[in-house]
């Protein structure tokens, strides 16, 4: 292998190792709220749209 590859190839395994770390410890420690999962379509959402008729005004240019 050439010199640029196996420098490349170490910071890939070091950014895979890394990758892992982190996705595996998320999973191991990270707990959902209960309010994150009791809160799903609790209320309907209400529509939102424009206060007024202003926001449509024709352009004059």
């Amino acid at each position: 292998m050439h010199g640029a590859a196996a420098i490349l190839k170490s910071f890939a395994w070091l950014a895979v190792l890394a990758f892992a770390i982190g996705f595996f410890g998320v999973l191991a420690f990270h707990q959902p709220t209960r309010a994150m999962a009791s809160n799903v379509a609790a209320e309907p959402a209400v529509a939102s749209g424009p206060a007024s008729a202003d926001w449509n005004l024709p352009k004059h240019i």
